[in-house]
């Protein structure tokens, strides 16, 4: 299992070879090696990240935040525990770390970008780049249209991650300040994220995509529907998990997911992952159908923040029968003390709100609407007028 963990650590931005269960060639045949240069490692069902002790503040171009040990280590040391591809990978990103650090992106010359955009998942990009791009300055100054065809990115996320990256990297005169935040979480977290907030069965869409924190921060509502997200709930989920990050400035380690006495956060609900609102359900002995939470998109963000989840959706989605009336108020109850009294009675004020639609196990989420008729100009999609799942002013997830 040791073994099996650091693989997949290794290979987290390789979408084509990410497994969520171990391979059992893996278990049996992987290196001694690795366990020498890394060590013993946590391993969690619920994949939460190793905590990485550092004194030092995000900054631009340090270590990825989820990297670990495997960017830390002896690259010639790893390189006898790894196929080819994966070594070639593991020295792209040591070589990019080293780019970010020595010099700004504006000086980076075109060989450094197309590191770089290996680096994004954007191999197919690397010839046109090497045509095009002489500098970092040429990029940052160039015009989203330009961008798209002289790069010729064909999927529609991963341009707008090329783009959200540039806005990125324009520092200070970013029009987005988040986006820098963001950028800590990298396509491998984000997977696990699916975890923790319940909905582990979009992981291939989300991979074949190569979203990460960026992206997510800005996904719109047209994006979910290419990723074939289409149940209400779902999207309800996915936007009180990303108005969760935002509030805890999409720090990769603020969510909570076991239950810890001693964690100074454990009282704060919206933070739970779906397998720490399992474990509450335990608690209050309805263990026998906390299973029923998986795949189900309800996490503690989701309960404290969407309006219209209520204690009778959370029954539904437990699949506790109707007739249970008893077990059902017993539910309630619990569901109330958990939230307290202010949030309940959020919920019960949106209820008497004109237009109110309750959110049920099969409710669609709503198809954004195209005019096919406009006088105004035709705004860049990478601007601000794209109807974002969280959209930036969201103070609640109704």
């Amino acid at each position: 299992d040791t073994e099996t963990t650091v693989m997949n650590e290794l290979n987290e931005t390789d979408t084509e070879n990410y497994s969520k269960e171990p391979s059992p060639s893996m278990q049996t045949s992987a290196p001694k090696g690795i366990r020498k240069i890394f060590g013993k490692m946590k391993r969690s069902g619920s994949g939460n990240l190793d905590d990485i002790p550092s004194d030092e503040p995000f900054t631009r171009g340090g270590v990825r935040s989820t990297a670990g040990p495997r960017l830390c280590g002896n690259s010639q040391a790893i390189s006898h525990s790894l196929d080819s591809a994966s070594f070639k990978r593991l020295q792209i990103a040591f070589s990019c770390s080293s780019i970010r650090n020595d010099k700004p992106f504006s000086e980076w010359s075109s060989e450094n970008i197309c590191e770089w955009l290996k680096e994004m998942g954007l191999d197919s990009s690397v010839p046109e780049a090497r045509r095009w791009v002489k500098s970092g300055q040429m990029l940052l100054t160039a015009t989203p249209h330009e961008i798209d065809k002289e790069l010729n990115v064909k999927s529609g996320l991963l341009r707008k991650k090329l783009h959200l990256a540039l806005e990125a990297e324009r520092g200070p005169n970013a029009a987005d300040p988040m986006l820098d935040c963001a950028g800590r979480l990298e396509p491998g977290w984000v997977l696990r994220w699916l975890d923790d907030i319940g909905l582990p069965q979009y992981k291939g869409a989300f991979m074949s995509a190569r979203l990460d924190g960026r992206v997510l921060h800005r996904l719109s509502l047209d994006d979910l529907q290419g990723l074939h997200i289409n149940l209400a709930l779902h999207v309800a989920s996915i936007k009180a998990g990303i108005h969760v990050l935002r509030k805890e400035k999409f720090d990769p380690h603020c969510l909570i997911r076991r239950s810890d006495p001693e964690n100074e956060t454990e009282d704060r609900v919206e933070l739970w992952t779906n397998h720490r609102v399992m474990e509450w359900l335990r608690v209050v002995d309805l263990a026998e159908y906390a299973p029923n939470l998986r795949g189900s998109g309800v996490h503690g963000g989701l309960m404290v923040h969407e309006d219209r989840f209520t204690e009778t959706l959370l029954a539904s989605v437990l699949s506790i029968p109707s007739e249970k009336t008893l077990l059902r108020r017993h539910l309630a109850t619990h569901f109330k003390e958990l939230l307290g009294a202010d949030i309940i009675q959020k919920k019960r004020e949106a209820e008497t709100t004109l237009g109110y639609i309750p959110l049920t196990l099969s409710l669609k989420a709503k198809v954004p609407k195209k005019s096919q008729f406009t006088l105004k100009r035709k705004k860049s999609k990478y601007e601000d007028e794209e109807e974002l799942v969280c959209p930036l002013n969201d103070s609640k997830s109704t």
